[in-house]
């Protein structure tokens, strides 16, 4: 589960793997308590009842852990195969784990909220349909990002940014309004064009 390639194999006494279950469950904890940005690697270590060194011989950096946390807690859901793409994609988006998902909901609301708060305010302004669901649409944003940290793929570049946001508002425009700042800016977009 951690990853080898990243630290330097280091001779002496083998790591203990009940250390590195306990340090990966106290990041997860803290993680969801404080968010990935206010979790400290100190709090990690002492919440798993060992000293820094320790995490420091196993990852080089908070965002290394973060990565093994993820990985450990992610279990691939099959992916089902009705003969409808739709049905499976349905299919496919129920299977969730409620505890876990309120879990990291909770611990990602100082950033969802604003996001939420200023999609309210594009409804009131008409850019956006009034039957616009504001958690639903930064999920749809937020998964841009989130996805490709889960499986190990590119992250989107900064110039998709423009494209991932007009793909997402086309479906969320009011009859009539351009949520796009620039529609001929994005078709250029280095990214599946």
């Amino acid at each position: 589960m951690i990853n080898e390639k990243k630290v330097a194999v280091r001779a002496g006494r083998p790591r203990s793997p009940r250390v590195d279950g306990a340090l990966l469950d106290a990041a997860l904890e803290v993680f969801l308590e404080r968010g990935y940005h206010s979790a400290s690697l100190s709090e990690i270590a002492r919440r798993a009842g060992v000293g820094t060194p320790a995490i420091y011989r196993r990852w080089r950096t908070k965002a290394d852990i973060g990565v093994d946390v993820v990985r450990r807690q992610a279990e691939p859901a099959p992916i089902p195969n009705t003969g409808s793409i739709r049905m499976d994609l349905v299919v496919f988006m129920r299977l969730t784990d409620p505890g876990l998902s309120a879990k990291v909901q909770a611990s990602f609301l100082d950033y969802r909220q604003p996001l939420e708060t200023r999609i309210r305010a594009g409804i009131a302004s008409g850019e956006l349909r009034p039957d616009t669901d504001p958690a639903r649409l930064v999920d749809m944003l937020m998964g841009s990002i989130v996805m490709p940290l889960l499986f190990s793929a590119p992250l989107p570049s900064r110039s998709d940014a423009e494209s991932i946001v007009d793909q997402a508002l086309e479906g969320f425009a009011a009859r009539g309004a351009t949520p796009r700042a620039n529609r001929s800016r994005t078709r250029g977009s280095a990214r599946g064009r």
